[in-house]
């Protein structure tokens, strides 16, 4: 019974390595930039409205798979993220790759991402923070595969090429990960009116804005991996692809790592630990910016605590309101992820055309300290269930 169980949890996470190649979007931004002649805020609008529509439709996911079926919902988002990059071969501006990459990629993202995480909180195995977390590994290893052949994709048959290939190949890969996914779906499905009251809820406000201050620095540092590694440290780029699979594993391994401590000791303590590894490495970057292994130990330190939030807000929303809406809730609870792409990506971006690259290092340390205090003030009376 176990062994046929795990099965759901190994395709769960073969399917989010293949939705995870967002995060290597830094190999995409330096191409544009040198190919379209754009600034570094315009190169980052098609990672941030992508990661936007990533979490809109995370939401909007969750509740049609709790109403429609399950299959025809997921088939939607695979075609979406198929035939995004096959545009994305087909235009050669940024406000077209915006659409292209950034709205109908992100918004099939979005659809898939929510099918494992409807489907493992339906197995019966009780540390549900570890299954979620193992399955989560999938979309931050990603970059470990895909950094890599994207790099050596571009540099060998151009970007337009590289989009029309990872078009072809989504859909031929993610449709039988689908179709088992689906087939274990026995959740009955919700007719009923949607009641949304939860977003009054003070500990649902409380865990939304601390998930925002997490994906706001991780996006932030993920989306600018690639400058700063080239420009501050002065990496080449197929080094910078090779440092990227390094993150990734750091990125997967959070997620894990912090399901398992929210298991044993709670959201309150692993949101302490994040938050203070946070704001030792942001402050450890900033003081030695141009150390190229101080750029490896702070951004293995920001992608492991990025993996570490999409691991704690599934499962401190499971643990404070249950099972029975998890889709919605969760759903609703992502969106705080598109706003932290937004913000973390827009002020970024401005910050360092003002102000230089370092600047975002200052920034994300005092979010850092702000969402230590907040955590401690707003879970002060939070206990383990």
């Amino acid at each position: 019974m176990l062994k046929k169980q795990l099965q759901y949890v190994v395709i769960g996470t073969m399917l989010m390595l293949l939705l995870g190649i967002v995060y290597s979007y830094s190999m995409f931004r330096l191409e544009l930039e040198t190919t379209l002649n754009i600034s570094k805020f315009a190169s980052g609008v098609p990672y941030m409205i992508a990661l936007f529509f990533f979490s809109l439709f995370m939401a909007i996911g969750g509740i049609l798979y709790s109403r429609f079926n399950t299959r025809l919902i997921a088939s939607i988002g695979v075609i979406l993220i198929s035939l995004g990059f096959v545009l994305s071969s087909q235009v050669n501006s940024i406000f077209l790759i915006t659409i292209t990459y950034g709205v109908i990629v992100g918004t099939g993202v979005g659809i898939l991402y929510g099918l494992p995480l409807r489907i493992v909180p339906q197995l019966d195995y009780h540390n549900t923070g570890l299954l979620t977390g193992i399955v989560l590994l999938g979309f931050g290893l990603s970059p470990l595969v895909f950094a890599p052949l994207i790099n050596s994709l571009i540099i060998n048959q151009g970007l337009s090429v590289t989009f029309l290939y990872l078009g072809i190949s989504y859909l031929i890969l993610t449709i039988p990960l689908i179709l088992v996914l689906s087939s274990r779906d026995t959740q009955p499905k919700n007719k009923d009116r949607l009641e949304y009251s939860i977003i009054k809820n003070k500990k649902f406000i409380s865990l939304y804005i601390l998930f925002f201050l997490g994906t706001f620095i991780g996006l932030t540092f993920i989306g600018f991996t690639g400058n700063i590694g080239k420009e501050l440290i002065g990496i080449d780029q197929n080094a910078i692809a090779i440092l990227l699979g390094l993150f990734a594993i750091f990125n997967g391994l959070g997620r894990p790592l912090f399901g398992y401590l929210h298991d044993r000791i709670g959201f309150k303590k692993s949101a302490i630990i994040s938050f203070i590894t946070l704001i030792f490495a942001t402050l450890l970057h900033y003081t030695f910016s141009t150390s190229y292994f101080i750029f490896i130990v702070s951004f293995i330190l920001f992608y492991l605590n990025f993996g570490g939030w999409l691991s704690l807000a599934p499962s401190t929303t499971i643990e404070l309101f249950g099972k029975k809406d998890y889709s919605k809730n969760f759903g609703l609870m992502y969106t705080a992820y598109g706003v932290g792409a937004i913000f973390g990506n827009s002020i970024g971006g401005y910050l360092v055309e003002s102000l230089g690259l370092r600047s975002i290092f200052l920034l994300m340390s005092f979010i850092s300290v702000l969402g230590l205090i907040f955590v401690k003030i707003s879970f002060k009376d939070y206990k383990k269930e």
